[in-house]
């Protein structure tokens, strides 16, 4: 059997999708109520550096450790002598992101099993998975196209779901693209599922 491979396609559209709640507000510079702005330090509890504010957005920041990147609510942030303070030390804040990621990646493991729904970040049912293959590439049933191969790490699984982060639109049109096959065929197909799923 031939699968056919979307990992550059889609690699490049979840580039714009990697961090889509955030990316709204991300031009606003500071974190609402909190006066927390882009570049400014922020220490922990001993004034020790615990990192840089790399973006915000609405009431959440994004903290830039130099190694690791966490987003935290901007309420948690405080007024220090020397700038904005949260209740973390730099290592007590990254070990809390590893253990995350940890958390996140057995969570995903374990939703990667054969006739589990692979949703789209817009939330329509682009297909089934049918395998993970020791390369690190999910092959899923795509609704239209037949048996690809999409990268385990552009995966995540979003309220429950497991999501492929790229819009059902942009998948059709990287289909497309390599197969041949109408892309309005995948969008009708996309729409009857997600009028099916009432979403």
């Amino acid at each position: 059997m031939i699968f056919k491979s979307f990992t550059a396609a889609a690699a490049l559209a979840c580039a714009t999708f990697a961090a889509p709640a955030l990316a709204q507000d991300a031009g606003a510079g500071t974190a609402a109520g909190s006066g927390v702005t882009v570049g400014a330090t922020v220490y922990g509890p001993q004034g020790g550096v615990v990192g840089t504010v790399k973006r915000v957005a609405g009431d959440n920041v994004v903290l830039d450790t130099g190694t690791m990147e966490a987003t935290v609510p901007a309420s948690s942030l405080g007024a220090g002598e020397n700038g904005p303070t949260i209740g973390w030390t730099k290592a007590d804040l990254e070990a809390a992101i590893l253990a995350a990621q940890q958390d996140a990646a057995a969570a995903l493991d374990a939703a990667l099993t054969a006739g589990t729904s692979l949703y789209s970040l817009d939330g329509i049912v682009v297909g089934t998975v049918t395998e993970v293959n020791p390369e690190g590439m999910v092959v899923v049933e795509h609704t239209s196209a037949g048996p690809i191969q999409l990268p385990k790490d552009q995966m995540r699984l979003q309220n429950g779901n497991l999501t492929l982060l790229v819009n059902a639109a942009d998948l059709a049109a990287a289909v497309s693209a390599q197969t041949g096959a109408a892309p309005a065929a995948t969008a009708d197909a996309a729409a009857t599922t997600q009028t099916e799923a009432g979403l």
